[in-house]
């Protein structure tokens, strides 16, 4: 009974998001057909094979919908089209159609906290206090045009709060002024928001990644904050964040994707300060979002294998019955080879955070790139890069979204135009084609570690493991299934070479004497005590 009770999650995925690799594709990135240096929804048909070879379940492509790109999709201006950017609605479906044949699913991302200011909806209801459309947003009044409704802080910064000179009101925006927050509360606005869920299912999409899930309602009764936060804590007052209202809204919407076939799916970008609250996000009875991402792992910024372990357990073992969801790099977060590389060990370091990540029971989230080593461009470089038709405005985050990397050649295989930013000027070295022919790329690190999500048991289906490593300096952990197939996986992350003995393991050590993954290059464990490399992983199997 206390070994069961040591292990985190079910005994086998039930759905086919459980154990999935879902791939988080920034489009205007991936990859150009048409050589005007913007990616489009062609680009990723082409890149299927890709995708299928290297073995991602599905992905995650960010807003594609017609925008006038204040935040580059996140302000959207029609939820139910394709940015001429990125082509068609008919390109839609063929991408959908040509996954499918490859086995992988597509999620849309839906943005429903807000739209853009420039959005039909939103025109409508600035016109006039009497708009039919006016109450879809939020409208206060304040204390005229000089006094918001209250002091509360935008999380770009700001007060969360635009005068509306016209009708002479105030409406809320959490995030830029030209994405006003709308009014969930509204029946109708409501109403509209299903009718988008449903518009994309039925053009074969196999489930959502919810922008910016825990804003949807603020507090009806709008208290003032006489100490406004700064902007990176804004997200998480308990006046605008994870109010008990947000539930009756995913409920709804995950009953409409429960009415589909294939198991779709809500992802949501589910921000929470503790994994209390993030074990609320699945819903009480399990029946709201399917898969909130872990956010408390995700910012994890050092080296540190207690921290690790830390927030690995959390998510493991406080979850109940719900999936964890880990990942480390994202369109909003800087590319983890650079967050974590020391300069001279990033490659290392890289394939050792993929461990981190990949070995887990759950799901696991790719960004594009990720798989061979692209970095964050760095902010010196980042400020050459013009602005214009293509890159109307500057976002801090764009370092994290420079194009894919596919070849030696110019603008690396992503277009034959000019891109709308720059490559990284490390592309040579870090692209698909050179890093496929080695065997000891980080491409190869990748797809290994994927092979084993698939082909192994324990990394399949089995349950997690939480270990002692005998010294605080690295992180270990076990995977086993019901059937009794095991994996350890051992992390150094740090710089010296470190010895370990590995107690915990449920029924006493099961011998890992066969060798699964291991960078650098090692022996299998066989007993409970060894050592391991610098920046070193050790994943190993019972033969």
């Amino acid at each position: 009974m206390l070994a069961a009770l040591c292990l985190g999650g079910s005994a086998a995925a039930q759905h086919w998001y459980d154990n999935a690799v879902i791939y988080e594709i920034y489009p205007r990135s991936f990859q150009d057909t048409n050589g005007d240096g913007i990616g489009d929804l062609n680009g990723i048909t082409e890149r299927l094979d890709y995708l299928k070879q290297l073995g991602v379940d599905a992905i995650w492509i960010t807003p594609f919908y017609p925008s006038p790109n204040k935040d580059f999709g996140y302000d959207v201006s029609n939820y139910v089209d394709v940015a001429k950017d990125y082509g068609t609605l008919a390109d839609w479906d063929k991408l959908v159609a040509e996954a499918k044949k490859r086995n992988i699913r597509v999620l849309v991302d839906f943005v429903l906290n807000h739209t853009s200011d420039q959005h039909p909806w939103f025109l409508e209801s600035r016109s006039s206090r009497t708009n039919p459309k006016r109450d879809w947003y939020v409208w206060r009044s304040g204390g005229g045009p000089t006094e918001p409704p209250t002091h509360w802080t935008s999380i770009f910064g700001g007060y969360a709060w635009t005068w509306d000179a016209k009708t002479q009101q105030w409406y809320y925006h959490i995030f830029l002024p030209q994405q006003p927050d709308v009014n969930w509360r509204n029946p109708e606005l409501r109403k509209a928001m299903y009718d988008v869920v449903r518009f994309w299912l039925d053009r074969g999409a196999s489930g959502f990644r919810l922008d910016a899930t825990p804003y949807l309602f603020e507090d009806s009764k709008y208290p003032d904050d006489p100490h406004p936060p700064p902007a990176s804590r804004a997200g998480l007052m308990p006046y605008n964040s994870g109010r008990p209202e947000n539930h009756e809204v995913l409920r709804e919407m995950r009953a409409i994707l429960d009415g589909y076939e294939g198991n779709p799916v809500m992802l949501g970008e589910s921000v929470t300060a503790t994994i209390a609250d993030l074990r609320k996000v699945y819903g009480e009875n399990y029946d709201e979002i399917q898969l909130p991402m872990d956010f408390l792992f995700a910012d994890l910024k050092t080296l540190d294998a207690a921290k690790f372990k830390k927030q690995v357990d959390a998510a493991q073992l406080d979850l109940g019955k719900g999936t964890p969801v880990f990942f480390l790099s994202s369109h909003d977060h800087p590319r983890q080879w650079s967050v974590f590389g020391d300069g001279v060990h990033n490659d290392e370091i890289a394939k050792l955070t993929a461990a981190l990540t990949l070995a887990q029971r759950g799901t696991v989230l790719l960004y594009y790139g990720e798989e061979i080593g692209m970095g964050t461009m760095p902010r010196a470089e980042l400020k050459k890069a013009p602005i214009g038709e293509k890159r109307p405005v500057a976002d801090i985050r764009d370092g994290e979204r420079t194009p894919m990397q596919w070849d030696a050649g110019g603008n690396a295989g992503f277009s034959t135009g000019a891109p709308w930013l720059p490559v990284e000027t490390d592309y040579r070295k870090y692209n698909v084609a050179s890093e496929k022919r080695r065997a000891d790329s980080i491409y190869s690190w990748y797809a290994g570690l994927l092979k084993l999500r698939h082909d192994n048991a324990a990394f399949r289906e089995g349950e997690y493991v939480p270990l002692d490593a005998g010294n605080a300096n690295v992180f270990a952990f076990g995977r086993r299934t019901v059937a009794g197939e095991a994996a350890l996986i051992v992390l150094n992350p740090s710089g010296e070479e470190q010895k370990v003995r590995i107690t915990g393991w449920p029924g006493g050590w099961p011998g890992f004497s066969k060798l699964l993954e291991a960078s650098p290059a090692a022996k299998a464990p066989g007993g409970s005590g060894f050592s391991v490399a610098p920046f070193g992983v050790v994943i190993a199997g019972v033969r």
